[in-house]
């Protein structure tokens, strides 16, 4: 035994992990090939927090109604709505250098973890085709030409292929590409910005016509905002812990997971805000209406222009594709099926997978991802309860890692499932998604009398599932303190 697998036997005091449920990629990061430093998830989140912000203000609801200060405020509630359980979660994989999908072992079982993973990748899947499609559009601006369709094929192939290529090499294909990513992206958004600046057709921040003021009334209209932003914002949350669990597992005088450290995640919310505000500035300067790509309408008239919004779309495009898609489907998917598929085969398989939802969205007038985000916000919100109802409360940020790999231990609970961690699951999801309508088409929700709470599905689906496995596991909990 050599690698990874030796270092995680010598750091637990184990012997081999059983190999039905863990290969070397699954394994805690510790040291070596796997340590990522401050500053490389610092790239990866530059260029992430630039796509959301995108994302998040082209798609915010009453939006020529608010002062960027309210926009701030609403997008700001957002993420700290998503983020804190996001890096309660974050510290199991900061302490003990696991990925989420093993993670989640400890309160759904050895091999019940496979229902969040595979909603994971799922969700992984549908945001990798919209992340693509954006991606698309940035090659068509290399092309310079109204042939979208038949410049279409060879784009999205060549998009593909650098995309396998990188996610072929592991994380650190990420960490290396991201380190790059970042500063040319950077630049670029310093140049868009002096270049509007100083051909500004209005404020550099948003001055609405029809201001709304602080009282109810704006409260009134900041919730649907607040639910969109949310949306978008949820998948991120459970993301982050499989990028900082790369930092390896923290040793301290007693072991691993004893000496942790504050978590490399907050960067994630303090780069996001910087992002917010230079996306406002860059939309309201250039009088952006939505029209066509924010990025293309910015530098119009910009000598190089078309060819600088190109490549600024496509690497943090391809940054955020890869750090928040594919590198998350890649550890889901492999999670399932640990003995046939390491992380390289189940990254390309996530990679087909998102491949066939662009081709079968190409021929919509309108890719539901906002909607359809929604949804997946409430289902995402009862796992993110469960987790951190199990972790912090049941655990007391107590595991045993060697136990995450095997039957028969104290995660093994029935068959491999924990029946409570289902329940808490069907009951704060159908809560939290019950009221919506997923972007369906459907005028109305499946259940009506649950569309007050639609706005709400994350925090929903937190509150209720977090709550309910908490309060189905007394005896668990006693028995868990018992084993420290």
């Amino acid at each position: 035994m050599s690698g990874p697998e030796h270092a995680y036997a010598e750091a637990e005091g184990a012997g081999e992990p059983d190999r039905r449920y863990a290969n070397a990629d699954l394994l805690p990061a510790e040291t070596g090939e796997f340590r990522w430093h401050w500053w490389d998830f610092a790239a990866v989140w530059v260029c992430v927090s630039w796509s959301l912000a995108h994302l998040v203000l082209s798609g915010l609801p009453g939006q020529d109604r608010f002062s960027w200060p309210q926009t701030l405020l609403i997008c700001g509630i957002a993420l700290l709505v998503v983020l804190l359980p996001s890096f309660l979660v974050e510290h199991a994989g900061d302490r003990y250098g696991l990925p989420f999908a093993v993670f989640a072992r400890s309160a759904f079982g050895v091999r019940g973890a496979a229902l969040p993973a595979l909603l994971r990748f799922a969700a992984a899947c549908v945001w990798f085709g919209f992340q693509t499609d954006l991606a698309l559009r940035g090659l068509t601006l290399l092309a310079a030409g109204d042939d979208f369709e038949g410049f279409l094929g060879p784009a999205y192939l060549a998009f593909l292929a650098v995309q396998l290529w990188i996610v072929t090499k592991g994380p650190n294909g990420l960490r290396a590409f991201a380190n790059v990513a970042a500063p040319v992206l950077l630049l670029g958004l310093l140049g868009t910005l002096l270049w509007v600046s100083t051909h500004a057709e209005g404020p550099m921040l948003p001055r609405p016509e029809r201001p709304i003021g602080w009282g109810a009334e704006f409260w009134s209209a900041a919730a649907p905002a607040l639910a969109s932003a949310t949306a978008v914002f949820a998948a991120v949350g459970l993301t982050v812990p499989d990028l900082v669990h790369l930092g390896g597992a923290r040793r301290g005088a007693e072991g691993p997971g004893s000496g942790h450290r504050p978590g490399v995640g907050v960067l994630l919310p303090l780069v996001m805000t910087g992002m917010l505000l230079y996306t406002m500035a860059l939309m309201s300067g250039s009088g952006y209406e939505g029209s066509v790509p924010l990025l293309e309408h910015a530098v119009a008239g910009m000598p190089g222009g078309p060819l600088l919004a190109a490549v600024m779309l496509i690497v943090a495009t391809l940054c955020t594709n890869l750090g928040l898609n594919l590198v998350s489907a890649a550890y889901d998917l492999s999670s399932t099926v640990p003995s046939l598929l390491r992380f390289r085969g189940a990254a390309v398989i996530a990679a087909l997978v998102g491949s066939a939802v662009v081709w079968q969205t190409r021929d919509t007038a309108d890719y539901p991802v906002l909607e359809w985000a929604d949804t997946a916000e409430g289902f995402f919100g009862t796992v993110a309860g469960i987790l951190v109802a199990e972790y912090w409360i049941i655990r007391r940020t107590r595991l045993r890692p060697d136990q995450l790999y095997r039957r028969g231990g104290p995660y093994w609970y029935t068959g491999g499932w924990n029946w409570r961690a289902v329940v808490a699951f069907l009951a704060g999801g159908v809560l939290a998604v019950g009221g919506s309508t997923g972007g369906s088409g459907r005028e109305e929700p499946l259940l009506p009398f649950l569309a007050p709470l639609d706005d709400f599905g994350w925090l929903v689906g937190l509150v209720v599932a977090g709550g309910l496995y908490a309060a189905l596991t007394p005896r668990a909990r006693s028995a868990a303190r018992a084993e420290d």
